[in-house]
């Protein structure tokens, strides 16, 4: 997951951050391109699993889920139609 964990208003204790937005997508490319991708482009927070991958270990399936709504938006125009 991506960014620093945010913190309560008095900051001591880490806040629960709620990943509401998320996506199954399919992809041959390294699941790291993927990563640094979010990492670069994304203001929320995120998670990403893979949740399945072909025989030949080529193609992935990953589940990539998001805090905010916008970073989901930006990471299919940007991203997954690229």
């Amino acid at each position: 997951m991506s960014k620093e964990a945010q913190f309560d208003e008095r900051g001591d204790k880490p806040r629960r951050v709620r990943l509401a937005f998320a996506l199954l997508f399919s992809t041959q490319a390294a699941v790291s391109e993927v990563e640094a991708w979010l990492d670069d482009y994304c203001e929320g927070q995120w998670n990403l699993a893979v949740e399945g991958m072909d025989d030949e270990l080529i193609k992935k399936s990953l589940k990539i889920s998001f805090e905010l709504e916008a970073d989901k938006r930006r990471f299919i125009d940007d991203y997954a139609r690229a």
